[in-house]
């Protein structure tokens, strides 16, 4: 079911054009990733679909759930914010409130009755594990804490559609997982989530569909399995002790049908021109010269290693 759809969308700053004749498409309980390089027009496509700026020409719109007819986004902003949740990249939180008491006053930004605040901001602290901290200084949290406030903020008052800007910047990889988790919770719970970021390995995990800003509009809008195809075929992964017994592996892989060794120390990638041929004949070799690696996985390429290809200039 169709949400918000951008209809042939540009948008100038100061004369600058940083996006151009961009057209998407938001469907009901997506989880959809940004991404693009530093610069590309990420964070403002993002507000775009948030409504947060107009467009310099096209349209924006978003479809009524009373009749499905599309409205003019810009123009009826003010009815429809109550369906819509925000997390920018840097905190919107008062560190000097608690976490408690951030939650009833962005409950009161939109208007929400002070005891049904009170009843979201439970549920929501609950749901996210902060209960036990609430009287806490925002400012005293870990930042895995603050981030999961951030986005408490933006779900207080339960919209239908969570915008992220680069949720995973500065955390460390527990915290990463943390966010991930509750981000997955979040969309079980039937709230289509939109993500700008530059976090490739979680937006992959994350996001259903891709969308790629590239030369001021979006040049890719798929799955990440079709956005794979035309850039790089599987890969294999070997890993092996460092040493001649390496050098020998190496040098017996440059006889198969391979378009590039990655040497990665502990760990080869090789990139195949005939993925069932370079096996066949790797264990052939192996088994001839006496040779022996750890193990061998057959894997897609990631999003981080088609990234230049689908986002960069190596096309």
């Amino acid at each position: 079911m169709e949400v918000i759809q951008l209809k042939e969308v540009s948008k100038e700053y100061n004369k600058a054009t940083i996006l151009e004749h961009v057209n998407l498409l938001v469907e009901q309980g997506d989880i959809i990733g940004i991404i693009g390089q530093s610069g590309s027009g990420k964070t403002t496509l993002l507000n775009l679909i948030a409504g947060f700026v107009a467009p310099s020409s096209g349209e924006v719109v978003y479809f009524s759930k009373i009749d499905r007819q599309p409205k003019n986004l810009n123009q009826n902003f003010s009815k429809i914010k109550k369906h819509l949740g925000f997390t920018p990249q840097r905190s919107s939180f008062y560190p000097k409130l608690s976490i408690k008491e951030n939650l009833i006053h962005f409950g009161q930004l939109y208007g929400l009755e002070r005891s049904m605040i009170l009843e979201n901001a439970k549920n929501l602290l609950q749901f996210t594990g902060l209960y036990e901290h609430r009287d806490k200084l925002a400012e005293q949290l870990s930042g895995g804490m603050q981030r999961r406030l951030d986005i408490s903020c933006s779900l207080v008052h339960k919209p239908k559609i969570l915008f992220l800007d680069e949720p995973m910047a500065d955390l460390d990889p527990i915290m990463q997982e943390g966010i991930i988790q509750l981000i997955q919770e979040v969309n079980k719970q039937g709230v289509t989530v939109i993500i700008a970021s530059h976090h490739l390995e979680s937006v992959e995990r994350l996001c259903s569909q891709i969308v790629v800003v590239r030369n001021r509009t979006i040049k890719n809008y798929a799955e990440v399995d079709e956005l794979r195809k035309p850039f790089l075929k599987d890969n294999l992964v070997i890993n092996i002790k460092a040493g001649k017994e390496k050098d020998l592996l190496i040098t017996a892989l440059r006889q198969l049908p391979i378009s590039k060794i990655v040497d990665q120390g502990h760990q080869l990638v090789v990139y195949p021109e005939d993925t069932e041929g370079t096996v066949l004949g790797l264990l052939k070799i192996v088994k001839k010269e006496d040779l022996s690696f750890q193990n061998m996985d057959l894997r897609k390429p990631s999003l981080n290693e088609i990234f230049p290809f689908v986002a960069g200039n190596k096309l």
